[in-house]
Protein backbone atom coordinates (compact mmCIF):
# COMPACT_ATOMS: atom_id res chain seq x y z
CA UNK A 1 0.00 0.00 0.00
CA UNK A 2 3.14 2.37 0.68
CA UNK A 3 4.47 1.41 -2.49
CA UNK A 4 1.33 2.42 -4.57
CA UNK A 5 0.66 5.33 -2.68
CA UNK A 6 4.48 6.68 -3.66
CA UNK A 7 4.18 6.06 -7.30
CA UNK A 8 1.01 8.23 -7.13
CA UNK A 9 2.48 11.06 -5.84
CA UNK A 10 5.69 11.03 -8.74
CA UNK A 11 5.57 12.63 -11.94
CA UNK A 12 5.87 10.88 -14.83
CA UNK A 13 8.28 12.57 -17.35
CA UNK A 14 9.22 11.69 -20.94
CA UNK A 15 12.45 12.30 -22.04
CA UNK A 16 12.39 14.59 -25.02
CA UNK A 17 15.82 13.00 -26.65
CA UNK A 18 14.45 9.25 -27.05
CA UNK A 19 10.76 9.23 -25.67
CA UNK A 20 11.81 6.84 -22.81
CA UNK A 21 9.57 7.78 -19.94
CA UNK A 22 10.39 7.93 -16.43
CA UNK A 23 8.84 8.39 -13.07
CA UNK A 24 10.76 10.87 -10.27
CA UNK A 25 10.18 12.17 -7.09
CA UNK A 26 8.69 15.97 -7.00
CA UNK A 27 11.69 17.69 -5.41
CA UNK A 28 13.19 17.11 -9.09
CA UNK A 29 10.88 19.53 -10.39
CA UNK A 30 13.07 22.17 -12.23
CA UNK A 31 16.31 20.63 -11.95
CA UNK A 32 18.14 19.10 -14.55
CA UNK A 33 18.23 15.10 -14.59
CA UNK A 34 20.18 12.94 -17.38
CA UNK A 35 17.96 10.01 -18.94
CA UNK A 36 19.47 6.62 -18.14
CA UNK A 37 18.93 5.36 -21.62
CA UNK A 38 20.37 7.77 -24.19
CA UNK A 39 22.19 10.24 -21.50
CA UNK A 40 20.50 13.34 -22.69
CA UNK A 41 20.35 16.11 -20.25
CA UNK A 42 17.10 18.24 -19.71
CA UNK A 43 15.62 20.17 -17.04
CA UNK A 44 12.30 18.44 -15.20
CA UNK A 45 9.67 21.19 -16.18
CA UNK A 46 6.11 21.30 -17.53
CA UNK A 47 7.21 20.41 -20.86
CA UNK A 48 8.50 17.02 -20.13
CA UNK A 49 5.70 16.30 -17.29
CA UNK A 50 3.42 14.10 -19.17
CA UNK A 51 -0.24 14.63 -17.99
CA UNK A 52 -2.65 12.10 -18.61
CA UNK A 53 -6.52 12.85 -18.37
CA UNK A 54 -9.16 10.16 -16.63
CA UNK A 55 -11.65 8.93 -18.29
CA UNK A 56 -14.45 7.19 -17.98
CA UNK A 57 -16.20 3.78 -19.84
CA UNK A 58 -17.61 5.00 -22.49
CA UNK A 59 -16.40 7.84 -23.30
CA UNK A 60 -13.33 6.49 -25.84
CA UNK A 61 -14.11 4.04 -28.51
CA UNK A 62 -11.23 1.47 -28.25
CA UNK A 63 -11.31 -2.08 -29.21
CA UNK A 64 -8.75 -3.20 -26.56
CA UNK A 65 -11.36 -1.93 -24.01
CA UNK A 66 -13.61 -4.49 -24.79
CA UNK A 67 -10.82 -7.05 -23.82
CA UNK A 68 -12.03 -6.19 -20.33
CA UNK A 69 -15.02 -7.37 -18.69
CA UNK A 70 -18.10 -4.73 -17.07
CA UNK A 71 -19.84 -5.12 -14.51
CA UNK A 72 -23.10 -5.25 -15.62
CA UNK A 73 -22.66 -7.09 -18.75
CA UNK A 74 -24.96 -5.99 -21.34
CA UNK A 75 -25.60 -8.77 -23.12
CA UNK A 76 -23.76 -12.70 -23.36
CA UNK A 77 -21.73 -13.00 -26.31
CA UNK A 78 -22.55 -16.75 -28.25
CA UNK A 79 -19.44 -18.50 -28.53
CA UNK A 80 -19.43 -21.99 -30.43
CA UNK A 81 -16.84 -24.40 -29.02
CA UNK A 82 -15.40 -27.26 -31.20
CA UNK A 83 -14.56 -30.42 -29.61
CA UNK A 84 -10.63 -31.46 -29.98
CA UNK A 85 -10.01 -35.06 -31.48
CA UNK A 86 -6.95 -36.03 -30.17
CA UNK A 87 -4.88 -39.28 -31.68
CA UNK A 88 -5.00 -42.68 -30.08
CA UNK A 89 -2.27 -42.84 -27.69
CA UNK A 90 0.02 -45.70 -28.95
CA UNK A 91 0.20 -48.84 -26.68
CA UNK A 92 4.36 -49.16 -24.87
CA UNK A 93 5.44 -52.18 -24.06
CA UNK A 94 5.35 -51.88 -19.75
CA UNK A 95 9.72 -51.51 -18.74
CA UNK A 96 10.55 -52.42 -15.58
CA UNK A 97 13.44 -53.93 -13.93
CA UNK A 98 14.58 -57.50 -13.00
CA UNK A 99 14.32 -58.51 -9.67
CA UNK A 100 17.44 -59.32 -7.58
CA UNK A 101 16.26 -63.38 -7.71
CA UNK A 102 15.86 -63.77 -10.91
CA UNK A 103 19.73 -62.39 -11.42
CA UNK A 104 20.89 -64.90 -9.35
CA UNK A 105 19.34 -67.70 -11.14
CA UNK A 106 20.36 -67.12 -14.02
CA UNK A 107 23.64 -66.67 -12.56
CA UNK A 108 23.61 -70.15 -10.67
CA UNK A 109 22.42 -71.78 -13.86
CA UNK A 110 25.17 -70.39 -16.08
CA UNK A 111 28.07 -71.06 -13.39
CA UNK A 112 26.72 -74.39 -12.75
CA UNK A 113 27.12 -75.28 -16.36
CA UNK A 114 30.48 -73.61 -17.33
CA UNK A 115 32.17 -75.61 -13.98
CA UNK A 116 30.48 -78.94 -14.80
CA UNK A 117 32.17 -78.26 -18.24
CA UNK A 118 35.13 -77.40 -16.90
CA UNK A 119 35.30 -80.36 -14.90
CA UNK A 120 33.91 -82.82 -17.64
CA UNK A 121 36.61 -81.44 -19.61
CA UNK A 122 39.39 -81.23 -17.23
CA UNK A 123 38.93 -83.64 -14.54
CA UNK A 124 39.95 -86.98 -15.76
CA UNK A 125 43.50 -86.20 -15.85
CA UNK A 126 46.00 -88.26 -13.19
CA UNK A 127 44.79 -87.08 -9.88
CA UNK A 128 41.68 -85.43 -11.65
CA UNK A 129 38.29 -85.28 -9.34
CA UNK A 130 36.88 -87.65 -12.50
CA UNK A 131 39.83 -89.56 -12.88
CA UNK A 132 38.63 -92.92 -12.89
CA UNK A 133 35.06 -92.16 -13.48
CA UNK A 134 32.94 -93.56 -16.20
CA UNK A 135 31.31 -92.67 -19.00
CA UNK A 136 28.31 -93.48 -17.97
CA UNK A 137 28.37 -91.54 -14.50
CA UNK A 138 29.84 -88.91 -16.25
CA UNK A 139 26.35 -88.71 -18.61
CA UNK A 140 24.50 -88.89 -15.15
CA UNK A 141 26.35 -85.94 -13.71
CA UNK A 142 25.77 -83.88 -16.88
CA UNK A 143 22.34 -85.23 -17.59
CA UNK A 144 21.43 -84.15 -14.00
CA UNK A 145 23.40 -80.18 -14.08
CA UNK A 146 21.30 -80.26 -17.10
CA UNK A 147 17.94 -80.66 -15.70
CA UNK A 148 19.05 -78.07 -12.87
CA UNK A 149 19.95 -75.42 -15.81
CA UNK A 150 16.75 -75.79 -17.18
CA UNK A 151 15.06 -75.21 -13.97
CA UNK A 152 16.72 -72.33 -12.53
CA UNK A 153 16.29 -70.95 -16.69
CA UNK A 154 12.68 -70.70 -16.53
CA UNK A 155 12.63 -69.34 -12.48
CA UNK A 156 14.75 -66.79 -14.13
CA UNK A 157 12.72 -65.92 -17.13
CA UNK A 158 8.95 -66.56 -16.48
CA UNK A 159 7.84 -64.07 -19.11
CA UNK A 160 10.61 -65.54 -21.81
CA UNK A 161 9.59 -69.34 -21.32
CA UNK A 162 10.50 -70.64 -25.10
CA UNK A 163 13.98 -68.55 -24.60
CA UNK A 164 14.51 -70.14 -21.44
CA UNK A 165 13.79 -73.60 -22.85
CA UNK A 166 16.34 -72.73 -26.23
CA UNK A 167 18.97 -72.04 -24.02
CA UNK A 168 18.71 -75.23 -21.34
CA UNK A 169 18.63 -77.38 -24.61
CA UNK A 170 21.58 -75.43 -26.15
CA UNK A 171 23.34 -76.14 -22.44
CA UNK A 172 22.00 -79.83 -22.17
CA UNK A 173 23.97 -80.53 -25.62
CA UNK A 174 26.86 -79.60 -24.69
CA UNK A 175 27.08 -81.32 -21.25
CA UNK A 176 26.00 -84.55 -22.99
CA UNK A 177 28.51 -84.47 -25.71
CA UNK A 178 31.32 -83.84 -23.37
CA UNK A 179 31.69 -86.88 -21.98
CA UNK A 180 32.07 -88.43 -25.59
CA UNK A 181 34.91 -85.87 -26.43
CA UNK A 182 36.63 -85.64 -23.52
CA UNK A 183 37.35 -89.49 -22.14
CA UNK A 184 40.53 -89.58 -20.57
CA UNK A 185 40.92 -91.39 -17.42
CA UNK A 186 37.22 -93.01 -17.61
CA UNK A 187 38.62 -96.29 -17.11
CA UNK A 188 36.66 -97.42 -13.75
CA UNK A 189 39.37 -97.17 -10.79
CA UNK A 190 39.18 -98.17 -7.34
CA UNK A 191 37.73 -95.22 -4.99
CA UNK A 192 38.81 -93.81 -1.81
CA UNK A 193 37.18 -95.03 1.04
CA UNK A 194 37.48 -92.28 2.70
CA UNK A 195 37.43 -93.89 6.36
CA UNK A 196 38.97 -94.16 9.18
CA UNK A 197 38.96 -97.59 10.19
CA UNK A 198 42.78 -99.12 9.15
CA UNK A 199 42.77 -101.23 6.46
CA UNK A 200 44.35 -104.71 7.72
CA UNK A 201 47.22 -105.67 5.86
CA UNK A 202 46.81 -109.35 4.78
CA UNK A 203 49.59 -110.32 1.95
CA UNK A 204 47.65 -111.64 -0.99
CA UNK A 205 48.62 -115.07 -2.73
CA UNK A 206 50.72 -114.42 -5.26
CA UNK A 207 51.30 -116.36 -8.37
CA UNK A 208 54.73 -114.77 -9.27
CA UNK A 209 56.78 -118.06 -9.05
CA UNK A 210 54.60 -119.55 -11.89
CA UNK A 211 53.96 -116.04 -13.82
CA UNK A 212 57.39 -114.62 -14.75
CA UNK A 213 55.76 -111.97 -15.84
CA UNK A 214 53.28 -110.62 -12.89
CA UNK A 215 50.66 -110.30 -14.58
CA UNK A 216 48.12 -110.88 -11.97
CA UNK A 217 50.09 -108.51 -9.38
CA UNK A 218 50.18 -105.46 -12.43
CA UNK A 219 46.66 -106.06 -12.78
CA UNK A 220 46.06 -105.12 -8.97
CA UNK A 221 48.41 -102.30 -9.19
CA UNK A 222 46.73 -100.68 -12.58
CA UNK A 223 51.09 -101.18 -13.12
CA UNK A 224 50.45 -98.60 -16.53
CA UNK A 225 51.69 -95.75 -14.96
CA UNK A 226 54.65 -96.91 -13.41
CA UNK A 227 55.65 -98.48 -16.86
CA UNK A 228 54.65 -95.57 -18.81
CA UNK A 229 57.06 -93.53 -16.69
CA UNK A 230 59.97 -96.47 -17.04
CA UNK A 231 59.50 -95.94 -20.68
CA UNK A 232 59.70 -92.13 -20.68
CA UNK A 233 62.98 -92.24 -18.86
CA UNK A 234 64.51 -94.67 -21.12
CA UNK A 235 63.95 -93.22 -24.55
CA UNK A 236 64.91 -89.73 -23.16
CA UNK A 237 68.52 -89.25 -23.54
CA UNK A 238 68.64 -86.21 -21.55
CA UNK A 239 66.78 -87.77 -18.62
CA UNK A 240 69.68 -89.91 -18.06
CA UNK A 241 70.80 -90.85 -14.91
CA UNK A 242 67.20 -90.99 -13.79
CA UNK A 243 64.02 -92.77 -13.48
CA UNK A 244 60.82 -94.17 -12.06
CA UNK A 245 59.51 -96.15 -9.35
CA UNK A 246 56.35 -97.32 -7.68
CA UNK A 247 55.73 -97.22 -4.25
CA UNK A 248 52.64 -99.74 -3.06
CA UNK A 249 51.03 -98.04 -0.12
CA UNK A 250 49.41 -100.75 1.59
CA UNK A 251 46.47 -100.29 4.29
CA UNK A 252 47.46 -96.56 4.35
CA UNK A 253 44.48 -94.02 5.60
CA UNK A 254 43.83 -91.49 2.67
CA UNK A 255 44.22 -88.14 3.87
CA UNK A 256 47.42 -88.92 4.83
CA UNK A 257 48.71 -89.18 0.96
CA UNK A 258 50.05 -85.87 1.26
CA UNK A 259 52.68 -86.25 3.61
CA UNK A 260 53.74 -89.02 2.41
CA UNK A 261 53.72 -87.87 -1.09
CA UNK A 262 56.10 -84.11 0.45
CA UNK A 263 58.20 -86.35 2.56
CA UNK A 264 59.14 -88.42 -0.62
CA UNK A 265 59.32 -85.74 -3.16
CA UNK A 266 61.29 -83.66 -0.21
CA UNK A 267 64.09 -86.80 0.14
CA UNK A 268 65.06 -88.04 -3.32
CA UNK A 269 64.50 -84.62 -5.09
CA UNK A 270 62.03 -86.47 -7.09
CA UNK A 271 59.73 -84.44 -9.73
CA UNK A 272 57.03 -82.73 -7.98
CA UNK A 273 54.71 -84.03 -10.36
CA UNK A 274 54.87 -87.44 -8.63
CA UNK A 275 51.39 -88.36 -8.04
CA UNK A 276 49.75 -90.79 -5.39
CA UNK A 277 46.83 -92.80 -7.56
CA UNK A 278 44.29 -94.60 -5.45
CA UNK A 279 43.80 -98.85 -5.55
CA UNK A 280 41.11 -100.39 -3.68
CA UNK A 281 41.79 -100.77 -0.62
CA UNK A 282 45.31 -99.42 -0.89
CA UNK A 283 47.35 -96.32 -2.77
CA UNK A 284 50.43 -96.37 -5.26
CA UNK A 285 52.51 -93.74 -5.66
CA UNK A 286 54.51 -93.22 -8.96
CA UNK A 287 57.84 -91.56 -7.89
CA UNK A 288 58.90 -89.74 -11.11
CA UNK A 289 63.06 -88.18 -11.78
CA UNK A 290 64.81 -90.34 -8.87
CA UNK A 291 68.44 -91.09 -9.26
CA UNK A 292 68.41 -93.63 -5.85
CA UNK A 293 68.10 -97.32 -6.16
CA UNK A 294 65.61 -98.78 -4.70
CA UNK A 295 67.63 -100.02 -1.69
CA UNK A 296 67.97 -96.35 -0.73
CA UNK A 297 64.41 -95.47 -1.71
CA UNK A 298 62.90 -98.55 0.79
CA UNK A 299 65.25 -97.34 3.34
CA UNK A 300 63.25 -93.95 3.35
CA UNK A 301 59.71 -95.37 3.25
CA UNK A 302 60.83 -97.57 6.54
CA UNK A 303 59.86 -94.09 8.13
CA UNK A 304 56.65 -94.21 7.88
CA UNK A 305 55.82 -97.98 8.02
CA UNK A 306 57.09 -101.33 7.11
CA UNK A 307 59.13 -102.57 3.77
CA UNK A 308 57.02 -105.99 2.90
CA UNK A 309 59.28 -106.52 -0.10
CA UNK A 310 60.96 -104.76 -2.93
CA UNK A 311 60.32 -106.12 -6.55
CA UNK A 312 63.40 -105.03 -9.02
CA UNK A 313 61.61 -106.30 -12.18
CA UNK A 314 59.25 -103.87 -11.46
CA UNK A 315 60.70 -101.51 -9.49
CA UNK A 316 57.95 -101.55 -7.32
CA UNK A 317 58.25 -101.47 -3.12
CA UNK A 318 55.44 -102.59 -1.52
CA UNK A 319 55.41 -100.75 2.60
CA UNK A 320 52.78 -101.65 5.22
CA UNK A 321 51.72 -98.11 6.14
CA UNK A 322 51.51 -97.31 9.83
CA UNK A 323 49.07 -94.92 10.82
CA UNK A 324 49.99 -94.48 14.28
CA UNK A 325 52.92 -93.00 12.87
CA UNK A 326 50.81 -89.75 11.60
CA UNK A 327 49.35 -89.09 14.82
CA UNK A 328 51.15 -86.59 17.12
CA UNK A 329 51.51 -86.96 21.20
CA UNK A 330 49.60 -85.71 23.61
CA UNK A 331 50.22 -81.43 24.09
CA UNK A 332 50.88 -81.82 27.97
CA UNK A 333 53.47 -84.45 27.42
CA UNK A 334 54.97 -82.78 24.83
CA UNK A 335 55.48 -79.42 26.86
CA UNK A 336 55.75 -80.30 30.34
CA UNK A 337 59.69 -80.73 30.67
CA UNK A 338 58.91 -82.64 34.17
CA UNK A 339 56.94 -84.88 32.60
CA UNK A 340 59.23 -88.38 32.28
CA UNK A 341 58.32 -88.40 29.01
CA UNK A 342 59.07 -85.49 27.91
CA UNK A 343 62.13 -86.47 25.85
CA UNK A 344 60.91 -89.54 24.44
CA UNK A 345 57.78 -87.77 23.42
CA UNK A 346 59.64 -84.98 21.31
CA UNK A 347 62.01 -87.50 19.95
CA UNK A 348 59.11 -89.63 18.19
CA UNK A 349 58.08 -86.09 16.98
CA UNK A 350 61.51 -85.33 15.49
CA UNK A 351 61.13 -88.95 13.84
CA UNK A 352 57.96 -87.88 11.95
CA UNK A 353 58.08 -87.14 8.40
CA UNK A 354 55.50 -83.91 8.62
CA UNK A 355 57.69 -81.27 9.00
CA UNK A 356 56.14 -79.29 10.95
CA UNK A 357 56.05 -81.45 14.06
CA UNK A 358 59.52 -81.48 13.33
CA UNK A 359 59.86 -77.55 14.00
CA UNK A 360 57.39 -77.79 16.97
CA UNK A 361 59.87 -80.48 18.24
CA UNK A 362 62.84 -78.42 17.39
CA UNK A 363 61.26 -75.23 19.20
CA UNK A 364 60.63 -77.48 22.44
CA UNK A 365 64.18 -79.07 22.84
CA UNK A 366 65.80 -75.73 22.55
CA UNK A 367 65.18 -74.99 25.68
CA UNK A 368 65.62 -77.84 27.25
CA UNK A 369 68.19 -79.02 29.43
CA UNK A 370 69.91 -82.29 27.12
CA UNK A 371 69.48 -84.89 29.44
CA UNK A 372 68.05 -87.94 27.55
CA UNK A 373 68.33 -89.44 24.02
CA UNK A 374 70.96 -86.65 23.21
CA UNK A 375 73.02 -88.77 20.70
CA UNK A 376 69.52 -89.45 18.69
CA UNK A 377 68.08 -86.29 18.85
CA UNK A 378 71.16 -84.42 17.78
CA UNK A 379 71.07 -86.95 14.42
CA UNK A 380 67.80 -86.55 13.74
CA UNK A 381 67.99 -82.67 13.35
CA UNK A 382 71.17 -82.77 11.45
CA UNK A 383 68.87 -85.12 9.11
CA UNK A 384 65.99 -82.33 9.60
CA UNK A 385 68.55 -79.77 8.59
CA UNK A 386 69.05 -80.90 5.30
CA UNK A 387 65.19 -81.45 4.72
CA UNK A 388 64.27 -78.50 5.77
CA UNK A 389 63.97 -74.70 4.57
CA UNK A 390 66.26 -71.41 6.15
CA UNK A 391 63.63 -71.03 8.71
CA UNK A 392 63.70 -74.73 10.23
CA UNK A 393 67.83 -74.29 9.90
CA UNK A 394 67.67 -71.12 11.69
CA UNK A 395 65.65 -73.05 14.43
CA UNK A 396 67.81 -76.35 14.74
CA UNK A 397 71.05 -74.32 15.05
CA UNK A 398 69.37 -72.63 18.15
CA UNK A 399 68.96 -76.18 19.52
CA UNK A 400 72.41 -77.42 18.66
CA UNK A 401 74.41 -74.67 20.78
CA UNK A 402 72.48 -76.52 23.22
CA UNK A 403 72.23 -80.39 22.67
CA UNK A 404 75.40 -80.18 20.22
CA UNK A 405 78.68 -82.40 21.41
CA UNK A 406 82.53 -82.51 20.02
CA UNK A 407 82.90 -84.67 16.78
CA UNK A 408 79.26 -85.28 16.93
CA UNK A 409 79.36 -84.29 13.34
CA UNK A 410 76.98 -81.14 14.14
CA UNK A 411 79.79 -78.64 13.16
CA UNK A 412 80.01 -80.01 9.31
CA UNK A 413 76.77 -80.43 8.77
CA UNK A 414 75.78 -76.83 9.51
CA UNK A 415 78.81 -75.39 7.85
CA UNK A 416 78.04 -77.01 4.48
CA UNK A 417 74.22 -75.77 5.24
CA UNK A 418 75.81 -72.23 5.58
CA UNK A 419 78.13 -73.35 2.31
CA UNK A 420 74.72 -73.59 0.28
CA UNK A 421 73.11 -70.24 1.26
CA UNK A 422 74.49 -67.18 -0.58
CA UNK A 423 76.28 -64.06 1.39
CA UNK A 424 74.14 -61.45 0.22
CA UNK A 425 70.60 -61.16 0.40
CA UNK A 426 69.83 -61.66 4.06
CA UNK A 427 69.01 -65.01 4.36
CA UNK A 428 71.33 -66.39 6.46
CA UNK A 429 70.44 -67.13 9.78
CA UNK A 430 72.36 -65.52 12.84
CA UNK A 431 72.25 -68.74 14.64
CA UNK A 432 74.29 -70.83 12.69
CA UNK A 433 77.13 -68.54 12.49
CA UNK A 434 77.09 -67.93 16.05
CA UNK A 435 76.74 -71.94 16.95
CA UNK A 436 80.16 -71.89 14.24
CA UNK A 437 81.79 -69.57 16.16
CA UNK A 438 81.28 -70.83 19.50
CA UNK A 439 82.63 -74.21 18.34
CA UNK A 440 85.41 -72.06 16.66
CA UNK A 441 84.92 -73.58 13.73
CA UNK A 442 88.29 -72.81 11.48
CA UNK A 443 86.78 -73.62 8.39
CA UNK A 444 84.36 -71.89 8.55
CA UNK A 445 86.04 -68.38 8.49
CA UNK A 446 85.98 -68.02 4.85
CA UNK A 447 82.55 -68.02 4.71
CA UNK A 448 82.03 -65.95 7.19
CA UNK A 449 84.82 -63.73 6.35
CA UNK A 450 82.47 -63.31 2.84
CA UNK A 451 79.06 -62.09 5.21
CA UNK A 452 81.79 -59.79 6.77
CA UNK A 453 82.45 -58.16 3.62
CA UNK A 454 78.60 -58.00 2.29
CA UNK A 455 77.33 -56.64 5.31
CA UNK A 456 79.89 -55.69 8.16
CA UNK A 457 77.94 -53.71 10.89
CA UNK A 458 75.72 -57.29 11.15
CA UNK A 459 78.23 -59.80 11.03
CA UNK A 460 81.07 -57.93 13.19
CA UNK A 461 80.26 -59.43 16.74
CA UNK A 462 79.96 -62.80 15.60
CA UNK A 463 82.82 -63.20 13.14
CA UNK A 464 85.05 -61.45 15.80
CA UNK A 465 84.34 -63.96 18.11
CA UNK A 466 86.27 -67.18 15.68
CA UNK A 467 89.31 -65.55 17.47
CA UNK A 468 92.99 -64.46 16.43
CA UNK A 469 92.36 -66.97 13.26
CA UNK A 470 90.60 -63.83 11.11
CA UNK A 471 93.29 -61.76 11.66
CA UNK A 472 95.07 -62.68 8.02
CA UNK A 473 91.39 -62.08 6.67
CA UNK A 474 91.05 -58.50 7.69
CA UNK A 475 94.27 -57.66 7.13
CA UNK A 476 93.97 -58.62 3.60
CA UNK A 477 90.68 -56.26 3.01
CA UNK A 478 91.92 -53.10 5.24
CA UNK A 479 93.81 -51.26 1.92
CA UNK A 480 91.05 -51.48 -0.07
CA UNK A 481 87.86 -51.24 2.07
CA UNK A 482 85.42 -48.49 2.80
CA UNK A 483 85.49 -45.75 5.84
CA UNK A 484 83.03 -47.43 7.36
CA UNK A 485 84.84 -51.29 6.79
CA UNK A 486 87.72 -50.06 8.13
CA UNK A 487 86.35 -49.07 11.46
CA UNK A 488 84.93 -52.04 11.50
CA UNK A 489 88.40 -53.94 10.66
CA UNK A 490 89.79 -51.81 13.16
CA UNK A 491 88.16 -52.67 16.01
CA UNK A 492 88.21 -56.70 14.88
CA UNK A 493 92.27 -56.32 15.00
CA UNK A 494 91.46 -54.59 18.20
CA UNK A 495 90.01 -57.42 19.74
CA UNK A 496 91.72 -60.36 17.84
CA UNK A 497 95.12 -58.90 16.06
CA UNK A 498 99.01 -59.36 16.86
CA UNK A 499 101.74 -57.23 16.61
CA UNK A 500 101.86 -57.67 12.45
CA UNK A 501 98.15 -55.89 12.52
CA UNK A 502 100.47 -52.47 14.36
CA UNK A 503 102.21 -52.09 10.99
CA UNK A 504 99.22 -51.78 8.87
CA UNK A 505 96.99 -49.69 11.50
CA UNK A 506 99.89 -47.05 11.71
CA UNK A 507 100.08 -46.87 7.71
CA UNK A 508 96.57 -46.51 7.66
CA UNK A 509 96.17 -43.48 10.36
CA UNK A 510 98.23 -40.86 8.21
CA UNK A 511 94.77 -40.62 5.90
CA UNK A 512 92.23 -41.67 8.02
CA UNK A 513 89.49 -39.08 9.19
CA UNK A 514 89.36 -38.15 13.18
CA UNK A 515 86.43 -41.24 13.97
CA UNK A 516 88.60 -43.75 12.35
CA UNK A 517 91.67 -42.91 13.87
CA UNK A 518 90.20 -43.09 16.96
CA UNK A 519 89.46 -46.61 16.72
CA UNK A 520 93.00 -47.15 14.90
CA UNK A 521 94.63 -45.85 18.10
CA UNK A 522 92.42 -48.35 20.34
CA UNK A 523 93.51 -50.94 18.37
CA UNK A 524 97.13 -50.10 18.49
CA UNK A 525 97.03 -49.94 22.11
CA UNK A 526 94.70 -53.10 22.85
CA UNK A 527 97.53 -54.80 20.51
CA UNK A 528 100.28 -53.35 22.32
CA UNK A 529 98.39 -54.05 26.12
CA UNK A 530 98.49 -58.01 25.16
Amino acid sequence: MDDRQSDADKLSIRCPGCSQRFKVGPELMDRMVECGTCEHRFRVNDEVVVRQKRFYPGERRDRGLDQFSRIPKGRELATNFQTAHYVQEPIHTPVAGTSPLRLIFGLVAVTAVVLVLMLLAFGGKPGGMLDGATQSKRLMLAAFTAVIAWVFLLAANPGARIRATIGALLASGLLLSFPFLFTEGDTPKSQDSGNLVVNPVVPPERDEPHDPTYGALKKELGYEQVEREIERYKSSPELAGKSAAGIWLRGMQGYHRLQIRDYIIRSTGADPESHIYPRTPDYLMVVSGVSQDLSELARLCERFGEVKRVIDDLRVIEVAVDNESFKEGPLDKLTNRDNPSFYEMNRRELESIDLERGRNAVVRLADAEPKLYRKDIVARMLQLMKEGDVRMQDQICRALIVWAEPEDGSVPAVRAALAKLPPKGGEVPESMVKFLATSKDQEAIPLVDALWVADHNRWEELYGNFGPAIEDLVLSHFDKAAPSMKRSAARLLGKNGSAKSIPVLEAARAGADAELSVFIERAITAIQAR
